[in-house]
């Protein structure tokens, strides 16, 4: 067969290493000179694919440090046009008579601006979008930014009085706000508090659901969920409602299967569920014109379209059709009318829209040159270890190198043990560490991936022989979820990428904790515990890309280490194809990070004025180290 120039270009070998065609969604790409790029208009839209590196150099140069959060407001208006869309085809394809909101909860990412632009798609016209808040804070957010009236509110979460009234408040002030009961307390705190307000409140229940999505957030869904009610519970609300002939107030039920669902099996066993409950609360005589079937929606961080967990065996249109589908059917056969449905995508809508962009500050290159061979008497076990590296000059069987490996980690850990025991020198230790650097190094280039056996050893020896990088970044402010439940991102060089991977490499934080690197990458069309890594295209830009980081991330970052938040800004293409930076925020100061630990950088500043008065060092040097500590206090929290 004919290899053609296209088949072997860089761009399609850089997307073929890191996956990019999956997980970026058309949004995320890399050219023929080896250079990330951003579409921030989508795949399917004409606009500019505009190279990362490039608007790295321009946040620099409007003062902006590494590392930064970059926003870019495009990806999140297409994701709000992208969702809708996918249902308004469904809709068609089904000749559905409901309609549909998109519900934003705002606990994915607070952050004004997000919220702001995600209802601007609406404001265009490209898109039908409501807020969901799940405490008070959130709700007076939610409200004040909900001020064209008649806007879509839904309010989970507990309640108490303060919340309901709030609520019902948004209700006089136009909006539609729907208050789900959750639990039965809450029931009886609407009703009082709509009597006191004179206003008819728009009732929503939660229906704690049997079904589950399995993945690391499946308790958010089924019986083990901390929210929602039993059936008869759900009983108790219709009976109670119409005792108190109110209702015609209960027009909404909430469902929640869970969040970053990866199996469309699952989604498809609980839509069945929900549609049931749907059909028995209107047979019971609940006018319910609204079902709200929560998240669930996942997003394919792997890019391997799988089952695991942070994948997504379906698209973002195989979900609106059995969503669609599911409601359509059941109403077609038990001949009810076509709910309004909402469905409370938050990840789906803001995780491809920021991405974390830093600087590599230093890195640990594995050395695998054997060192010099000393002529005198050798320890046994460094001999041993000379024994096993010269072997694998000279064998290729299979089973002879799985036996060389063995040999080489049984050589090793003696040789550990007689040192720790003062029965070898750190001479030899260093010497026999060498040695077994380089004759793995050799036993690598040896292994056939084919071999199920070599296969266990070449993924030991990736992590073994892998270089670290240490980034200016803090893993948990910036990406918690790696730390806390394993959450795999996107990982990326920006430049450089036209070139074949020549390494292996670990990525550790600036953090004094062991828990701060990265242990799984998306590769190809899998994960690895090491991160495929070409030579850096320049040493001045050895910067990456921590991408998918839109969601839940920068909200729920911590102060470990008391690193702050990161410099922000959000960019958005002009008319003429160009980046308009708009917002930018300055991370935390290291006064600030201590004043959230109650340390005043004032009083800090005069102890440590008061200790160099009392030093006995100069005026001049008293002078520029209480300089130095000014700057000190006022700087970056991060390496600059």
């Amino acid at each position: 067969m004919t290899v053609t120039a296209t088949t072997t270009s860089p761009a399609l070998r850089a997307r073929r290493t890191w996956n990019i065609d999956q997980w970026g969604s058309g949004y995320f790409d890399v050219d023929d000179h080896g250079q990330a790029l951003v579409r921030p208009l989508g795949s399917d839209a004409e606009g500019p694919a505009l190279p990362l590196s490039g608007l790295v150099r321009q946040l620099q140069s409007a003062g902006l440090r590494l590392p930064v959060l970059v926003r870019f407001s495009d990806i999140l208006h297409d994701r709000v046009e992208q969702l809708c869309g996918a249902f308004d085809a469904a809709m068609s394809d089904c000749e559905y008579q409901g309609g549909y909101t998109a519900v934003y909860p705002i606990k994915v990412n607070q952050q004004r601006r997000v919220v702001e632009e995600i209802l601007a798609t609406a404001e265009r016209g490209s898109g039908r979008v409501g807020l969901e808040a799940g405490s008070k804070p959130e709700l007076l957010a939610v409200l004040a930014l909900s001020d064209g009236g008649s806007s879509l509110i839904v309010c989970n979460g507990y309640k108490d009085r303060e919340y309901v009234r709030l609520a019902l408040l948004g209700e006089k002030l136009g909006h539609k706000v729907y208050l789900v009961v959750e639990k039965l307390s809450e029931l009886q705190l609407i009703l009082e508090e709509a009597r006191e307000l004179e206003v008819t409140p728009r009732i929503g229940l939660r229906a704690r659901l049997a079904s589950v999505g399995k993945g690391k957030w499946q308790n958010t869904g089924g019986e083990k969920s901390k929210f929602g009610l039993t059936a008869s519970q759900i009983l108790d609300v219709v009976e109670t409602l119409r005792h108190e002939d109110a209702l015609e107030s209960l027009q909404l039920v909430h469902f929640h299967l869970g969040s970053q669902i990866a199996n469309i099996r699952d989604i498809q066993r609980g839509l069945r569920e929900c549609a049931r409950f749907y059909q028995n609360l209107m047979q019971l005589g609940a006018p319910i014109d609204t079902v709200d079937v929560g998240g669930g929606l996942g997003i394919d961080y792997e890019g391997t379209r799988s089952r695991s967990y942070c994948s997504a065996n379906y698209s973002m249109q195989e979900y609106a059709r059995n969503v669609v589908s599911a409601f359509s059917q059941l109403c077609q056969e038990a001949d009810l009318p076509q709910p309004h449905l909402i469905s409370e995508s938050g990840r789906s809508l803001t995780a491809h829209h920021a991405v974390l962009i830093t600087n590599v500050i230093g890195e640990e290159r594995v050395n695998a040159t054997p060192p010099e061979r000393v002529t005198q008497e050798q320890d046994s076990q460094v001999e041993e270890l000379w024994r096993v590296f010269d072997q694998l000059a000279d064998t290729q069987e299979p089973r002879v190198l799985v036996e060389a490996w063995h040999d080489l980690l049984q050589a090793v850990s003696e040789l550990q043990d007689r040192f720790v025991m003062g029965l070898s020198d750190i001479t030899a230790r260093a010497e026999g560490e060498r040695v077994y650097m380089a004759a793995c190094a050799r036993l690598r280039t040896q292994l056939d991936t084919r071999n199920r056996a070599h296969r266990e050893i070449l993924d030991e020896l990736a992590e073994k022989l892998a270089d670290k990088l240490f980034v200016n970044f803090s893993l948990f402010q910036s990406v918690p979820d790696v730390w806390g439940i394993e959450q795999i991102f996107p990982v990326l060089p920006l430049s450089g990428l036209d070139q074949a991977p020549t390494r292996r490499a670990v990525i550790q934080d600036i953090t004094c904790d062991s828990d701060g690197r990265i242990d799984s990458y998306v590769d190809g069309q899998g994960v690895e515990s090491t991160l495929p890594l070409p030579e850096w295209a320049s040493e001045d830009e050895r910067w990456l890309g921590f991408f998918l980081v839109g969601a839940y991330q920068e909200i729920l970052g911590d102060l470990h280490n008391l690193f702050g938040d990161t410099d922000s800004v959000d960019a958005a293409l002009n008319t003429d194809g160009e980046w308009t930076l708009s917002n930018p925020l300055a991370g935390d100061s290291v006064a600030q990070v201590l004043a959230y630990v109650n340390f005043n950088a004032n009083v800090l500043k005069q102890k440590l004025t008061d200790q160099l008065a009392a030093s006995g060092f100069s005026a001049e040097e008293q002078a520029r180290f209480a300089a130095s500590l000014s700057e000190g206090l006022e700087g970056y929290t991060y390496l600059e």
